[in-house]
């Protein structure tokens, strides 16, 4: 399942790194982009292994806020 989140607070490349990073490191996730630019995350997920809610937090704890 693919999804796009919005994310505010992304400032650079080292941003989008690290919520990439941090996405990709969880079970269920196969592959997460973010543009700092877009204000955006697209996630492609297993739902049966990990939920959005998941998803959202993860970015969250790395200091991003995301939309409602």
């Amino acid at each position: 399942m693919k999804t796009e989140i919005q994310v505010s607070g992304m400032r650079c490349s080292g941003c989008e790194l690290l919520v990439g990073e941090a996405l990709e490191e969880m079970n269920g996730v196969e592959k997460a982009h973010a543009s700092h630019s877009a204000g955006i995350v697209e996630v492609d997920f297993d739902p049966a292994v990990v939920g959005l809610d998941a998803i959202k937090k993860v970015i969250e704890e790395q200091g991003f806020k995301v939309a409602d």
